[in-house]
């Protein structure tokens, strides 16, 4: 929608508005369910996200302008989607085993599926990543690259308000705070970042992103022990809203650059929408990765925590090569990519 409906000099600040508008959700929704906890019940946490779905899934449809079906229908693809499907599946159970060789097992057959998608992409007709992504000298798979390990470190949302109930004994509407401060951070850093036009500056900022992510995962980590002081606990919030800056400066430019990749309008349109699955990926395998680690370190709640940041601190350091490779790819005149990289605000 964004690379159809709106000039090119506002495709960072749609992407940094529609983001943004996850960030809502993601902050609202721990607050929300921290303050149901308060009082001991869990059920209407369900009952207010049922409520939730139900009013859009009024209003939406009337909203949208009618019309007929003027393009043919794309073919879906279906044995893309199960490997994913499956390799997410296969890290999932992963985390929840005790026994380390059932655990060794599952997590090699969720790095085989893997394998077995991008070699299945290389050869499909119908894929879920654009052609020019499996292009020799192409940007575009850095970029992907970059968007999942930022994306995948939301998932550490999930276990924040445990740690803080845990480790800093805060009740649980205060606790539940916690997993909405990372989703703050990069809500309001993204409508910030996405005023840069400069291309040195779009530059930095995508590398700048991942890097400042992987210091406040590696920082908080430092931090975790039991009993927690008030000052450490305050310090814990200020490592999560700059970590959560360092996906939001450089989200939207990713965003841009993988929209920019190619002058062709189908191949565009596919780069575009494959930003959003490439998320869903992400935050799905992040999520998986996540209760691995976790349950990696249990029964001990401190060592749970440090393996969960300590890790995706590591994914988001990976964020920084990707990045670094994206942007140098960019600005190289690959005639082998065939391809037309963008610099995100030029």
């Amino acid at each position: 929608m964004i690379r159809s409906a709106l000039p090119r000099h506002l495709w960072a600040r749609g992407s940094a508005l529609v983001s943004a508008m996850f960030g809502v959700g993601t902050f609202v929704g721990p607050a929300l369910g921290g303050l149901v906890a308060q009082f001991g019940s869990w059920r209407p946490a369900f009952v207010v996200l049922a409520v939730a779905a139900a009013v859009p899934a009024v209003l939406v449809p009337r909203a949208l302008p009618r019309g007929g079906r003027h393009e043919r229908a794309h073919p879906v693809p279906v044995r893309s989607l199960v490997l994913v499907v499956g390799a997410a599946a296969a890290v999932s159970v992963a985390g929840i085993l005790s026994n380390e060789v059932a655990m060794a097992a599952f997590l090699a057959l969720g790095i085989a599926a893997v394998l077995a998608f991008a070699v299945t992409e290389r050869r499909a007709a119908v894929r879920v990543l654009p052609r020019s992504t499996y292009q020799a000298g192409s940007a575009l798979r850095w970029v992907y690259l970059t968007i999942a390990f930022l994306a995948s470190g939301v998932a550490v949302e999930t276990f924040l308000p445990l740690f803080a109930r845990q480790l800093g004994g805060l009740p649980p509407a205060v606790a539940g705070l916690f997993a909405a401060v990372l989703s703050l951070g990069w809500s309001v850093s993204q409508v910030v970042s996405s005023s840069a036009h400069r291309e040195r500056t779009v530059r930095r900022l995508r590398v700048a992103g991942p890097a400042l992510l992987a210091a406040g995962f590696a920082v908080l980590a430092l931090l975790q022990h039991r009993d927690a002081s008030l000052p450490v606990v305050l310090a814990w919030l200020t490592v999560l809203l700059a970590g959560g800056a360092g996906i939001g400066i450089a989200m939207p430019h990713l965003s841009v650059a993988a929209m920019a990749s190619t002058d062709d309008p189908e191949e565009g349109k596919q780069a575009a929408a494959a930003i959003a699955t490439v998320l869903r990926m992400s935050t799905a395998f992040g999520a998986a990765v996540a209760g691995l680690l976790v349950n990696l370190g249990a029964p001990s709640t401190v060592l749970s925590a440090r393996y969960l940041l300590a890790g995706f601190a590591v994914l988001a350091a990976f964020g920084v090569g990707t990045a670094w490779r994206a942007d140098r790819l960019a600005r190289q005149p690959s005639a082998a990519a065939g391809v037309a990289t963008g610099t995100g605000g030029r």
